[in-house]
């Protein structure tokens, strides 16, 4: 399998980017983000990297130590072993609609590929997750050092969204962070189709990139944002992670993006 071609190359890839990448925590002046959270009446952790200067900041350290369930971040690596292993044969590949009406309307119909990522259509990579099958699966999910990822016959299609499967906000860092430069064990091509489809927002000033999630945890909304902002000649790899009880969804939902363009906008990016 090519997984196991790339885990001699894979390991000594992490090495120098250890090197490379080293971790600056400012943690006698942290960031103020604490009133973002607060507007969308959520809590939650941020880590930003500043690629070009080497640089970190992190908001709420001890939460970005804690581990979580995925949820949708997931999709970018379940993609990228789709197509690595054929599942996925192109962004046009169309799983049929199984005939579920879920509550979520966009899901109720069939999907490509492209449409599945923009629409974060569950039941399509639920599928796409039962092709690869756990033991594929869990080759690669090691491979690509994606957290502790709970995988069997019976979770396959459920790993990342419910049970014991946890990851924190630093391994989501790490994995963000060697997708966008290219470090995992996946071919190029395919590297650079996700890259395509998780663009959220593209200007003349600025590309922004990235995947939510959104799961319930121990009785407490649990959501993400994770990727990338593209701006000058400068690349910001960010993290976000909310948490609300599950009386606050509406504005949950909306926190998760909502948090980090405040972020970029009080550090005078993404300004139209």
């Amino acid at each position: 399998m090519q997984a196991k071609f790339f885990k001699i190359w894979y390991f000594f890839s992490i090495l120098l980017a250890s090197v490379s990448c080293t971790v600056h925590p400012a943690k006698d002046n942290p960031p103020n983000f604490q009133p973002f959270f607060e507007e969308y009446g959520v809590k939650g952790c941020f880590l930003l990297y500043d690629l070009k200067n080497d640089i970190y900041q992190i908001y709420n350290s001890n939460r970005c130590e804690q581990g979580f369930l995925p949820a949708s971040t997931f999709k970018i690596l379940n993609s990228l072993i789709g197509l690595e292993t054929g599942v996925i044969t192109d962004e046009n590949m169309v799983i049929p609609w199984d005939g579920e009406t879920r509550t979520v309307e966009e899901w109720n119909r069939d999907h490509t590929f492209a449409s599945a990522i923009q629409y974060s259509v569950v039941p399509y990579f639920q599928e796409v997750a039962r092709r690869i099958g756990p033991d594929r699966m869990k080759e690669y999910v090691e491979d690509a050092d994606f957290g502790k990822m709970d995988i069997s016959k019976e979770t396959i299609d459920k790993f990342w969204l419910w049970g014991n499967s946890r990851i924190t906000p630093w391994e989501e860092m790490n994995f963000i962070l060697h997708f966008y430069t290219n470090k995992l064990p996946f071919t190029q091509a395919n590297i650079d189709l996700v890259k395509k489809l998780i663009v959220l927002k593209k200007t003349d000033k600025y590309t922004f990139s990235g995947k939510t999630g959104m799961t319930v945890q121990d009785g407490k909304n649990i959501g993400w944002l994770v990727g990338y902002l593209e701006e000058g000649d400068n690349t910001w790899i960010y993290v976000c992670n909310v948490e609300s009880g599950l009386d606050n969804t509406d504005k949950f939902k909306e926190s998760r993006r909502g948090v980090v363009e405040k972020v970029f906008r009080s550090m005078g990016l993404m300004e139209e």
